[in-house]
């Protein structure tokens, strides 16, 4: 007679199901440890630098393609420098005076070093190589545990620190005509005044820097582009001066006109924030005492006209205490002629007055104020 071994829920297992139960759960955990070990050790295989002339090979190619991001990511330089960022590909991926390709042409192997010799070709404008040299890599191995782990590096890769001054953080800069976005919070502040250094992990290549063209800012002089050397990279800092772009200029003389055209429609002799009437102080109030004195009545004041005369050219100048402000000069003052009624009779003046306008930009927006008092 045969025994059912099914058992009720609740049950405990016996002997016999227990030693089933391990076994299959054994015998899972070594399908899975194996499928493990196979899919690491063809991922090693694959994706490790397992020769001398490896890394070397992969360097050179990913500058051919501009991989900025993908080459220096994991820098030893990169990774230990929060204030250290990399250009985006991008921009790297615009930059005159990439190679154009290169050849593996030998390797001298001792234990756990090698130099690897490569031959590297920039193409000129027709496509036509136009220079090439030959180079020496030294490379070593790092022993690591586990199948096929032991990879080849570089000694050195070809990179270094490129640093953007600025007076004061902007929204964007243009680095080989791709926008830029510094971020304050990683940048090396100045000893005195708002502005700061931004640094970037630069490969070899030229990197044209500046600003956008919609920018409310224009670099003062603009800078030739700055040439990280193959094979020879140095540290180097470049530094952009600011003045007030074509747009800044035209939206602060808009504003300005604006204003000008909004007073010069009024229809009273002294309208709020806007030129005033040098006998009266405000509509019907007279400045004379004597007249306020004597008690006599108020006159009739009619027909009320401005016109603006001339006004003076816009001079923008840079606020010492805060480099993104910038104020109208007035050193000169705008002239209107105000001719009213006065019972009667027509009256006429001439009324200076300054045309007081500031700006604030930080590149791509901008807080723009006009009127008589100090903005």
């Amino acid at each position: 007679m045969s025994v059912s071994r099914e058992r009720e829920a609740g049950q405990a297992l016996s002997a016999v199901d227990a030693r089933d139960l391990r076994r299959t759960l054994l015998h899972w955990l070594t399908v899975v440890v194996v499928l493990v070990t196979v899919f690491s050790s063809a991922v090693n295989w694959v994706f490790v630098d397992r020769e001398p002339q490896d890394p070397v090979a992969a360097w050179l190619g990913g500058l051919e393609d501009g991989s900025s991001r993908q080459l220096l990511s994991r820098t030893e330089d990169v990774m230990a420098d929060p204030t250290l960022t990399i250009f985006s590909n991008r921009v790297y991926r615009n930059a005159a005076g990439r190679i154009s390709g290169h050849e593996i042409l030998g390797v001298d192997r001792s234990g756990s070093r090698a130099e690897v010799r490569a031959r590297v070709w920039w193409d000129g404008p027709d496509g036509a190589r136009d220079r090439e040299e030959v180079h020496v890599y030294p490379v070593h191995q790092v022993r690591r545990t586990g199948p096929f782990n032991d990879q080849w590096q570089l000694d050195s890769p070809d990179a270094a620190p490129l640093s953007i001054h600025l007076p004061a953080p902007l929204d964007e800069l243009s680095v080989n005509g791709e926008s830029v976005r510094p971020d304050a919070d990683e940048r090396v502040p100045d000893p005195q005044g708002p502005g700061g250094t931004w640094r970037f992990e630069a490969l070899p290549g030229d990197y044209a820097i500046g600003l956008p063209g919609n920018s409310y800012y224009a670099v003062d002089p603009p800078l030739e582009p700055h040439t990280v050397a193959f094979r020879d990279p140095q540290p180097a800092t470049v530094a952009l001066r600011i003045e007030p772009s074509p747009r800044m200029w035209q939206e602060v003389d808009d504003r300005i006109e604006e204003w000008l055209e909004t007073c010069m429609a009024s229809e009273e002799l002294s309208s709020e924030e806007c030129p005033s009437s040098r006998r009266y102080a405000a509509p019907q109030m007279p400045l004379e005492p004597s007249a306020a004195v004597s008690g006599a009545p108020d006159p009739e004041l009619t027909g009320v006209r401005w016109r603006l005369l001339s006004r003076p050219a816009l001079v923008l100048v840079q606020d010492p205490g805060d480099p993104l402000r910038w104020t109208a000069d007035p050193y000169r003052p705008a002239v209107a002629r105000l001719s009213y009624e006065e019972d009667g009779e027509t009256v006429t003046e001439r009324i200076e007055f300054p045309v007081r306008a500031a700006v604030r930009s930080t590149g791509q927006s901008a807080e723009i104020s006009v009127g008589l008092e100090q903005p």
